[in-house]
């Protein structure tokens, strides 16, 4: 595999290289490889380097695009291992995702001094690490106060990022509100052979769609305890699929199955491609207690689907212009849940505004936004 120094990219199309812990499926991953493969479709000369080798999106990245696994157990041991590849490597950008990646960052600057640096945070950072110490707080604050120095630009993808960014001392001027991306087209089909998605295709119930990583910040625990209000207090017919995977999908089944709902809610497994799968649904739901943007979100809308979502301080208001577009709820409350869902199937919204309010977040647009910021 040749080194990026080994290219050349057309005049005036400086090259880019991303930074990210690996390319298994997730929303910021899903970002980096829908700009990847723009940047690459205009002529630029794009690599991604990740910490670890994981990739599951190989298939969709385009070939010209190299990826670079610098195979890094540790954190700690990211910025001489950066450092080295810069010493033999030279980019006109580059982009690093997510905290403490984009402190790390700093290096490049000092190997580096004419690359373009730029760092997108994906998240809301005090409500993704509330849990942790008052010290553990302070010297992330530190560290975002010092490294976020470095950066020529950072980008917010929401403006709930943005403004938590600026609570933790970044200035306003330079940070930059730019919405994620999203692929609106169906990448995949249905895995017809997934018993547990046909037994959900085949119920006469309103179906509703959730989905996500099985950990606390999706909260599908709520979700879970919401259809069971549905179900028995307002008396609603519904049938949940929720496809994804993670630490906490075993314990989710078991409260499924202790309170009655195993007829009611199915998990899918994790899909590469949930777009058709949309398709089928009535309502899609996100339970989430925090997100960064909610790609997700932009996904089904896409695809005309009526959205209930809780009203994080970052990312789905903005998406569904205040509850405009779909119906919002309070954070970690199953009744307010179920009354939104309750809601949302009563009150749909007409499918060519979603569809509509979905193109404002094409690669194309999104795409252009950042060669606007881009050497």
């Amino acid at each position: 595999m040749l080194k990026a120094s080994q290219y050349s990219s057309k005049i005036g199309m400086g090259s880019v290289c991303f930074l990210n812990y690996d390319l298994g499926f997730g929303g910021t991953e899903k970002v980096i490889v829908s700009l990847a493969n723009y940047f690459s479709s205009l002529g630029r000369k794009v690599t991604i380097i990740t910490l670890s080798d994981r990739n599951d999106f190989a298939e969709f990245i385009q070939p010209e695009i190299e990826i670079v696994c610098l195979r890094i157990n540790k954190i700690k041991f990211m910025p001489h291992k950066l450092i080295y590849f810069f010493i033999n490597n030279k980019f006109d950008n580059f982009i690093s995702n997510v905290w403490p990646l984009t402190s790390l960052s700093f290096v490049v600057r000092l190997f580096s001094p004419k690359t373009r640096l730029i760092f997108i945070e994906h998240c809301n950072l005090s409500e993704q690490f509330q849990r942790r110490s008052k010290l553990f707080k302070f010297l992330q604050k530190i560290s975002i106060l010092f490294f976020y120095k470095f950066a020529h630009l950072i980008i917010g993808v929401s403006k709930g990022v943005k403004k938590d960014l600026e609570v933790k001392g970044v200035h306003k001027d330079k940070i930059q509100v730019i919405y994620n991306p999203v692929i609106s087209k169906p990448m995949q089909e249905i895995d017809i052979s997934n018993l547990v998605v046909k037994s959900w295709m085949r119920s006469r119930n309103k179906k509703l769609i959730a989905v996500g990583e099985f950990k606390a910040q999706k909260n599908f625990t709520n979700l879970v305890d919401a259809i069971y209000f549905a179900k028995f207090t307002l008396d609603l017919d519904l049938d949940l699929l929720i496809l994804g995977d993670g630490d906490e999908k075993a314990y989710i089944a078991k409260k499924i199955k202790n309170m009655g709902l195993d007829k009611n809610i199915f998990l899918g497994g994790w899909v590469d491609d949930p777009l058709p799968y949309f398709d089928l649904a009535d309502l899609f739901v996100l339970p989430s207690n925090y997100e960064g943007f909610g790609v997700v979100i932009v996904e089904a809308m896409s695809r005309g689907l009526n959205i209930v979502s809780t009203n994080c301080k970052s990312g789905p208001s903005e998406i569904l212009l205040d509850g405009a577009l779909g119906t919002l709820c309070e954070v970690n409350d199953h009744e307010a849940l179920a009354n939104a869902i309750l809601h949302g199937l009563l009150h749909p919204i007409e499918s060519d505004k979603l569809i509509k309010r979905s193109e404002d977040f094409s690669e194309k647009k999104i795409g252009k936004l950042y060669e606007d910021i881009l050497v």
